[in-house]
């Protein structure tokens, strides 16, 4: 590992990484670059125990590390899905092409025989979120699975595409051959004309959520995935985490704060904002920079006025936005179902739960917690 992979891994600066190995608690290697400089190398076993025994060391708190190539982010503002920047992924290519890099394959190619015919909309008075429709059209899709225990990565592949496609299906009743995943739930979702800059929101946004190393939903999938849940499972149990107010719950609870801005309501500025802050980023959530260049394409003023209450939260509560407050700032400019945010990160994030998934089955059994208990 370099200093700078060691120092986020024990979520330390680097001085006091070197603090460390002049006290003998970290092992180094001095290595040379191809510039000819010298630079330290870390173990990265020694590290990751340290940074375990760390975690265990402070009351009340759970910190789990798990090796994982599929994303990587770190303070600064920088997140990566496979090695390639987001600003990349987002110039060069769709939705399907980030999907199919993130889950190591050609192409995007669901199974449509699996994917359910689309049915009448889950009624509001007894679902109100949309996102329930995904999760039921994949366990309905499960269901009809032929091979459902194979938990081969060729499989999980095949899985997760079609898990997205069975939930677009649900929201949209619009099968693969009417056009890209953006393209028709732009047309489903806003109420806005659809235009070409619209579906470019859109899919920038599904690029920007497929994966955000391990959260909550992403540890829930890989414990599924841990007992040799089946792949249609794994990724359910991520869909079902990911629903509360933490997380994709989180969007609207940004848009009711956006809103209110608009409106010229008062905000409750004691407490801290949704759509603010992040618990990894010192700054600025860079999907929401590149996200919010979007929507200005279709709303400059409202990203103005969005822009206005950035510079007032930082001047109030030093907190910078993140990504729901931009997923809230496309729901208003495309005029959206106030699900939309929800529905966009829950269908982005399937691939990125099929993917980790796929690196926590050969471990099989390995995350396995204990509890304390005050009774004797």
């Amino acid at each position: 590992m370099t200093a700078d992979e060691a120092s986020a891994a024990l979520g330390v600066r680097k001085q006091t990484l070197y603090a460390y190995v002049s006290r003998g608690l970290v092992p180094r290697d001095v290595a040379h670059d191809n510039d000819g400089r010298r630079v330290s190398r870390f173990d990265r076993s020694h590290i990751v125990a340290l940074a375990a025994e760390r975690s265990r060391a402070r009351a009340g708190v759970l910190t789990v590390l798990i090796e994982s190539d599929v994303s990587a982010l770190d303070p600064e503002g920088r997140l990566a899905f496979r090695g390639h920047s987001i600003a990349d992924l987002v110039d060069r290519g769709s939705f399907e092409d980030a999907a199919a890099l993130v889950l190591q394959t050609d192409r995007y190619q669901p199974q449509p025989a699996l994917i359910p015919e689309a049915s009448d909309p889950l009624p509001v008075e007894t679902a109100s979120r949309r996102s329930d429709a995904i999760r039921a059209a994949v366990l309905t899709a499960a269901a009809t699975d032929p091979d459902r225990g194979n938990t081969s990565a060729i499989h999980c592949v095949s899985v997760a595409m079609t898990a997205v496609e069975a939930g677009c299906v649900a929201i949209t009743g619009l099968t693969l051959e009417s056009g890209s995943v953006a393209a028709r739930l732009s047309s489903a979702l806003a109420r806005s004309a659809t235009t070409p800059a619209l579906v470019r929101c859109f899919d920038v946004a599904l690029t920007l959520l497929i994966d955000h190393e391990l959260t909550a939903s992403t540890l829930a999938t890989r414990t599924a995935a841990s007992v040799q849940a089946d792949p249609w499972m794994a990724i359910l149990a991520g869909q079902c985490a990911m629903s509360g107010p933490r997380q994709a719950g989180a969007i609207q609870l940004a848009g009711d704060v956006l809103r209110r801005w608009l409106d010229g309501t008062v905000l409750d500025w004691d407490n801290p904002l949704p759509g603010f802050g992040h618990r990894v980023y010192v700054g600025p959530d860079p999907r929401y920079e590149l996200l919010i260049t979007e929507v200005a394409h279709l709303d400059a003023e409202l990203v103005r006025r969005v822009e206005g209450l950035c510079i007032e939260v930082v001047r109030r509560q030093s907190r910078y936005p993140n990504v729901d407050l931009a997923l809230a700032a496309l729901t208003v400019a495309a005029d959206a179902d106030p699900n939309c945010g929800e529905v966009l990160f829950t269908l982005a994030r399937t691939i990125g739960l099929a993917a980790h998934a796929i690196e926590e089955y050969p471990h099989r059994l390995r995350l396995r917690m204990r509890a304390l208990t005050s009774h004797p």
